[in-house]
């Protein structure tokens, strides 16, 4: 082996600057490209924000910023300005820190300064306690030997997102050197804490505890059916359960809806999804004018406008202006023509992109995701011309408003089942048949996932009996034996 120079011919895929920067902003949502617009704001100072009146606040065409004044000031209006906000916060924290002030001192305070205090103190966010934060401040309470807490610190560390401790009693004994009775005990003492039913280990073990400790007068029936009729109960078959206790069916239902009205997941208020506010990048709803008719529109008024200062272009046509200077200036301009371009081709290639979805989904805006056809990002890219990587990136982390509620662009995008009639349908629209279709079905005789199937075969639509209940699990729907209500 030795060390040589070869020359070789390879063909490479080489983006440039600007393609790059295209496909950065192209996959912003609305928030992040409002960002974005800021951060580039205060990192270029050829770049400015226009007005309503398309010129800048702060100075008019002519004006110089102090940032190449000849003789700049040696602290300027905005960085006293700073200076006063600054101090102002500080004051908010230190008061916010005191509490509000009282209403007599309320009187001495400018009304303005009082709303901005109580605004400063609304915007500090708190973290939430977790599940074991809860857990753990409880058991500093308890009376328990330095073993016994490690013990219970190993267990509230397999307590999953339900409550329900993950592991077995003997992965915790192995993990804490101590015997499964042991673990057993603290155990025990862990699951009287709140919220009930907390630190159990199946669904039966949650209920029995919280009948035991919500009321321990509980109905004896309620306790005896989750301890020794739970199957029957998961299948609501209180006829079953009647006559193995030997009782009416009637204290059985009372029994089944006292037991229905307890939290099958007690640690589920810690970890409650988070509803979250979007923007939606495109609109569409129907001409006030002609209800036939659909109108489709970016929220292009949303997003900060640039421009490019004038008084910079003047500095490069000035003689006098140093090269070097003038050098900076080139860059800082062509940086923000590569960024304003690239915003640019982000909303027409966003715009034709909806378009072409609103032309395809006509019947989905009208009459809901039931009528849902089928299509890829390649049908897309295939009529634009463009990649489907592209299309992809365009799509990602994007909303739509429309007469059906704001949805992501990517709902509009699924598979294509093959019908009778050669058309096709597509995966969301035959998931939302079968639910439909369950919904409506007699609760005394649920609809089985091979009767769904069948249903679906006399409507034209070839599915199998998996792929049904692949549909129906997508939808967190029970099978037919736990849906019959008898």
């Amino acid at each position: 082996m030795d060390a040589r120079l070869i020359q070789q011919f390879s063909q490479k895929l080489i983006l440039s600057p600007q393609i790059r920067q295209y496909l950065k902003v192209l996959q912003m949502p609305l928030t992040e490209l409002q960002s974005a617009i800021d951060e580039f704001l205060a990192e270029n100072p050829v770049v400015e924000q226009k007005t309503d009146e398309g010129v800048p606040a702060d100075h008019s065409e002519d004006s110089e910023p102090d940032l190449l004044k000849k003789e700049p000031p040696s602290v300027s209006t905005r960085e006293l300005e700073f200076g006063k906000d600054f101090e102002k916060i500080l004051q908010l924290e230190e008061q916010v820190a005191g509490g509000y002030a009282t209403d007599s001192e309320d009187r001495y305070m400018d009304p303005s300064e009082v709303q901005k205090t109580k605004d400063f103190h609304e915007m500090i966010l708190t973290k939430q306690d977790s599940l074991s934060d809860f857990m753990l401040w409880q058991v500093r309470f308890m009376d328990l030997s330095g073993k016994d807490f490690k013990i219970a610190q190993e267990i509230i560390g397999n307590l999953d997102e339900r409550g329900y401790v993950a592991a077995t009693l003997d992965e915790i004994a192995a993990s804490c050197q101590t015997s499964q009775d042991r673990v057993k005990k603290v155990l025990a003492k862990l699951q009287e804490l709140d919220p009930p039913g907390i630190f159990a280990r199946d669904l039966q073990e949650t209920l029995l505890i919280q009948l035991r400790k919500k009321n321990p007068a509980s109905p004896p029936r309620a306790v005896q059916i989750v301890s020794d009729h739970f199957a029957f109960l998961a299948k609501h078959d209180w006829q079953s359960i009647a006559k193995k206790i030997g009782v009416e069916v009637d204290e059985v239902r009372k029994a089944g809806a006292l037991i229905a009205s307890l939290e099958p997941h007690p640690g589920r208020m810690f970890y409650g999804e988070v509803s979250l506010a979007v923007i939606p990048d495109v609109i569409v709803l129907f001409d006030e004018e002609d209800n036939t008719k659909l109108k489709m529109d970016l929220r292009d008024e949303i997003i900060p406008q640039i421009r490019i200062n004038p008084y910079y272009r003047k500095l490069l046509r000035d003689d006098k202006t140093d090269e070097t200077a003038k050098k900076y200036i080139r860059e800082k301009i062509q940086s923000a023509m590569d960024f304003m371009n690239a915003m640019k081709l982000r909303g027409s290639t966003l715009r034709e992109i909806a378009e072409v979805i609103v032309k395809s989904q006509r019947d989905f805006f009208s009459r809901g995701f039931t009528h849902l056809k089928p299509m890829r990002l390649k049908d897309i890219s295939s009529e634009l011309g463009i990649h489907e990587s592209t299309v992809s990136r365009a799509i990602r982390g994007k909303y739509m408003s429309t007469p059906q509620g704001t949805i992501p662009l990517r709902s509009f995008f699924s598979t294509k089942i093959e019908t009778a009639d050669g058309e096709g349908e597509s995966q969301k629209s035959m998931t939302m048949k079968i639910k439909q279709m369950i919904a409506e079905e007699d609760p005394k005789h649920p609809l089985s996932d091979q009767a769904v199937a069948n249903r679906l075969k006399t409507e034209g639509m070839n599915l199998a009996r998996r792929t049904v209940t692949k549909y129906r699990e997508l939808e967190k729907i029970l099978p037919s034996h736990l849906r019959r209500r008898r």
